[in-house]
């Protein structure tokens, strides 16, 4: 593997989830919502990293990206502070992209993921709302928050098909990525946080990443390469 092959890889799913999420009202309302590319490398690291070729296991991958759709559609709520009709439009989106999520793991028999993952969406939404309410956060409350928050679904996904051992660098990749995004002034933010206990919380974090990559030597060197890759382009890193 190469890494033009790794793109087209992540570019392929993204295509297949844009067309498994695709409603023509919505897109002509909304247009077309950008999907997480960085989430969806961590749905599809593990598959890559161990050549696995099983229909059952993408199609999981492309509910659970059906779920990080509708989880980022209604916080666009929460940072374009849209009008009343642009909210119902939304919240119509997120609902439609859960329903994706819900009929593509009934239809392969999946009812035991179903519920594991709806408990982690309810508990998604608990570390959003606390993270709303909260004042004086510490830099550990708010990595414990965003642990949560950015990799809780892709954690159910390791633990229930045996890739738990990729589950640490997966969290503190995407913790970092949004710690970066809401250090960026110019990024619409769901969650006002000060930029000390950003850089805080990112300090707790770089070594930690380090240490990780350092073990993970059955990573394949395009995936650890992209990974490294990721982390360098962010802003806040820089």
């Amino acid at each position: 593997m190469n890494k033009q092959e790794l793109n087209s890889i992540v570019e392929n799913y993204i295509n297949d989830l844009q067309f498994a999420l695709r409603e023509s009202i919505l897109k002509r309302e909304i247009g077309l919502f950008p999907l997480d590319s960085v989430k969806a490398f961590f749905l599809l690291l593990p598959i890559v990293n161990e050549e696995i070729k099983e229909d059952r296991l993408y199609k999981i991958t492309l509910s659970l990206g059906a779920i990080h759709a509708a989880l980022d559609v209604h916080d666009r709520i929460e940072r374009t502070q849209a009008t009343s009709a642009e909210q119902q439009l939304t919240v119509l989106a997120g609902d439609h992209f859960s329903g994706i999520h819900y009929r593509i793991l009934a239809e392969i028999g999946e009812f035991a993921f179903i519920r594991e993952l709806s408990k982690t969406i309810a508990h998604i939404n608990e570390q959003k709302t606390a993270l709303h309410n909260e004042r004086n956060i510490t830099g550990p409350v708010l990595l414990e928050r965003l642990r949560v928050i950015e990799s809780g679904c892709i954690a159910v996904f390791y633990k229930s098909y045996g890739f738990e051992s990729y589950l640490e660098l997966a969290e503190t990749v995407l913790s970092l990525v949004r710690l970066d995004k809401m250090d960026n002034s110019n990024e619409q933010q769901a969650f006002v946080v000060d930029k000390p206990i950003i850089q805080q919380a990112s300090d707790l974090l770089l070594p930690k990443l380090k240490q990780e990559l350092e073990q993970m030597d059955s990573l394949h060197p395009i995936l650890r390469e992209a990974v490294q890759e990721l982390v360098n382009s962010m802003k806040s890193l820089s």
